[in-house]
C-alpha cells in the first residue's frame, strides 16, 4: 500500500465510519509512519490514536491472524484437498480457479452463522475480556458430511454444507454452478 493510498483510505473510508473515538492498530509497514499527514485529515471531533505492532509479531497479536485467517486457510485447504483426492478436472493452482474459490469461500464466511468470529478474534488476541460464542466454519461446513448433493438427480459426493442455507453441495454445485448464497437458514 502506498502512502497516498493509505491517506486516501483514511480520509474517505476510515474516518467517515468513526463516531467519537478510533484506535487504529497498524502493521509496522513504512507506509504507516507519517501520522502527521493522517492527523491533518481526521475530523476535529474524532479522538484518534494509532498503535503500531512491532515487526515480526503480527501473527501473535493481529486479531485476524490469530484466529480467523487460520480457519479460512484451513477451509480453503479442505476444498483443494477434495479436488486432489477425487481427481477432479480443476487446476487449483491457476489464478482464475484460486480467485473463484476464494470468492465462494469468502461468501461462506460472510454468513450470519459465523458473525462472532471476528469479535472472538479480539478476545483471543488479548484486546478484550469479553468472550463470544461462535460457530467454527470448518466444523460446520466439513464435519459429518453424509448423503449426496442437495440438487435433484445429483449423486456426487458432498464437498461441504453451505454456511448460509445448510445445503449439502458437491464440488460441481458449489464451484461450477457458483453457489453464491445469501439465503440464511438458522
Amino acid at each position: 500500500m502506498t502512502k497516498k493510498l493509505y491517506l486516501e483510505w483514511s480520509e474517505k473510508i476510515l474516518f467517515p465510519h468513526m463516531e467519537e473515538r478510533c484506535i487504529f492498530l497498524a502493521d509496522s509497514w513504512k507506509t504507516f509512519t507519517d501520522q502527521d499527514s493522517v492527523i491533518e485529515l481526521k475530523p476535529e471531533e474524532l479522538e484518534y490514536e494509532m498503535l503500531t505492532m512491532p515487526p515480526k509479531v503480527t501473527g501473535q497479536i493481529q486479531p485476524l491472524d490469530v484466529f480467523c485467517f487460520r480457519m479460512y486457510k484451513g477451509c480453503f485447504k479442505k476444498i483443494s484437498d477434495f479436488v486432489f483426492l477425487h481427481d477432479l478436472p480443476v487446476q487449483v493452482h491457476h489464478r482464475d480457479v484460486i480467485l473463484r474459490l476464494h470468492s465462494l469461500l469468502y461468501q461462506q464466511f460472510q454468513s450470519p452463522r459465523f458473525e462472532n468470529l471476528i469479535a472472538e478474534a479480539w478476545h483471543k488476541s488479548g484486546y478484550t475480556d469479553e468472550r463470544f460464542m461462535y460457530v467454527n466454519p470448518a466444523k460446520f461446513m466439513f464435519d459429518k458430511l453424509k448423503g449426496s448433493c442437495l440438487h435433484e438427480n445429483c449423486r456426487d459426493i458432498v464437498l461441504l454444507v453451505c454456511g448460509w442455507c445448510k445445503a449439502r453441495l458437491c464440488f460441481h454445485h458449489f464451484y461450477d454452478a457458483h453457489h453464491f448464497c445469501t439465503i440464511y437458514l438458522p
